[in-house]
C-alpha cells in the first residue's frame, strides 16, 4: 500500500509557501506558517483560496501509465508543452527532482515524437519570465520543474475547449 502525502500552498500577494508530507506533519507545521506568514506580509489577511490538504490522487494514477499513454491524456501543444510533460514525468514518475535536457529527449524517443531542433532553447524559454515553469538544477545543465509547471500539467492539460 502507498503512504498517503498531502499537500498546502498558501499564497500571499509575492509570498507562497508550500508544505508537503504525512498528514500530521502537514497540519502541524500550516499554523506555524500561517502566522509566520502574517508576519512577513502586512497586506490583506488569508485569503481562504489557499489549497486544503489534498492527497496526491494524480501521482497514484500516474503510477498505473506509461509514459506514451500520459503524453497521449495529456495532448501538449508545441514542444514547450511537451517538455512540460516530460519534465512532469521524470519528477513524479521516476522521482528525479533534476533532469537534463538528453532525459528529455530521452522522453521524446520513447513516445516517438518529432524532436525540437533545439532542446535548450526550448528549456531555457521555460525557466525565464515571470511565470518559470522550470529553473535551474543545483549543477550546470540540470533543470527541475517548478511549482507552476507542476500545476501547468496536472491543471490546464489538456486544455477544457479540446
Amino acid at each position: 500500500m502507498t503512504e498517503q502525502h498531502y499537500r498546502i500552498r498558501i499564497k500571499q500577494g509575492e509570498v507562497e509557501i508550500e508544505v508537503e508530507g504525512d498528514k500530521e506533519f502537514v497540519e502541524k507545521h500550516i499554523r506555524e506558517l500561517r502566522g509566520e506568514m502574517s508576519k512577513t506580509v502586512k497586506e490583506s489577511p488569508l485569503k481562504e483560496e489557499v489549497s486544503t490538504l489534498e492527497t496526491l490522487k494524480d501521482v497514484a494514477q500516474l503510477e498505473k501509465l506509461s509514459l506514451t499513454e500520459f503524453y497521449k491524456q495529456k495532448r501538449p501543444s508545441g514542444h514547450n508543452e511537451t517538455v512540460l510533460v516530460f519534465a512532469y514525468w521524470l519528477t513524479k514518475k521516476e522521482s528525479k527532482e533534476e533532469f537534463k535536457p538528453k532525459d528529455i529527449l530521452s522522453c521524446y524517443d520513447e513516445v516517438r515524437v518529432p524532436k525540437p531542433k533545439n532542446i535548450h532553447q526550448h528549456m531555457i524559454e521555460l525557466a525565464s519570465g515571470k511565470r518559470a515553469y522550470l529553473t535551474k538544477g543545483s549543477k550546470k545543465g540540470f533543470y527541475r520543474l517548478t511549482l507552476t509547471g507542476e500545476e501547468f500539467v496536472e491543471k490546464e492539460l489538456p486544455r477544457k475547449s479540446e
